[in-house]
């Protein structure tokens, strides 16, 4: 009972000494292997110059270095083919001179707003009550156009009300009493984002600056808007002008 006892300890433990060999065996043979891969040389591509956020990545496929480095020297998921990024767009600035990573890029359905803004395009911001901006009827895609009552700055008297801006579309909503990514505008719990040309930003600006909170968005046809010949509205028109 006792000597087999014992031989039962002795084979236990050349067993655990033998897979300690072999997990050694493994380490080492693993580690040399990695040493190995770590010195192999890859191609990575560096950026010409600086890009920021919402730059298509196919506008900087075509604005890339190739440089020959070892795998140790790879930035985390470096582009290796310029094709990688061809249909991505920058999520982070990039600068001159640096590893271009995959991490930077995102899909186009990622990035938002940014994606739809070309040349003169801006989005702009625009705070107000629920009556003034349609909450609940408003959805991203609509189109729309600003109407205001405006004062004259030489006669305080002199009111006139008429359409700013048309066509405009909305590119977000946002209800900030929720708690939103747009930030909170004092006085107001509902934005939208329009989007607007720099100079329609311009003449928005304007009304929201000097028409008093006397300002509301009114909400296109989807099917073959149409527009009105340009006027103007005063009290004399609209006692004149009867009714149609």
């Amino acid at each position: 009972m006792t000597i087999d006892y014992r031989i039962r300890n002795i084979v236990i433990a050349a067993a655990l000494a033998a897979a300690a060999v072999l997990l050694t065996i493994v380490y080492v043979s693993s580690a040399r292997k990695h040493d190995a891969t770590q010195k192999q040389s890859v191609t990575v591509y560096t950026v010409n110059g600086n890009y920021g956020i919402g730059t298509p990545g196919s506008k900087i496929a075509g604005h890339l270095t190739a440089l020959t480095v070892t795998r140790a020297q790879m930035a985390p998921h470096t582009v290796t083919n310029p094709n990688q990024i061809r249909n991505l767009y920058l999520a982070q600035p990039v600068y001159a001179g640096e590893q271009l990573s995959l991490l930077r890029f995102a899909p186009a359905n990622q990035q938002g707003i940014r994606t739809q803004l070309t040349g003169t395009e801006r989005a702009v911001q625009v705070p107000g009550d629920e009556n003034q901006l349609l909450a609940g009827t408003l959805v991203a895609g609509d189109r729309v156009d600003v109407v205001a009552n405006l004062k004259n700055p030489n006669n305080q008297n002199d009111i006139q009300s008429q359409v700013v801006l048309r066509n405009l579309l909305v590119l977000q909503i946002a209800n900030l009493k929720g708690g939103s990514a747009l930030s909170r505008s004092p006085g107001s719990d509902h934005a939208v984002i329009l989007q607007v040309t720099d100079e329609q930003d311009q003449r928005l600006n304007w009304v929201l600056a000097n028409a008093n909170s006397q300002w509301w968005l009114e909400l296109r046809p989807v099917k073959k808007p149409k527009d009105d010949a340009r006027s103007t509205t005063t009290f004399a028109s609209v006692v004149n002008g009867g009714s149609k």
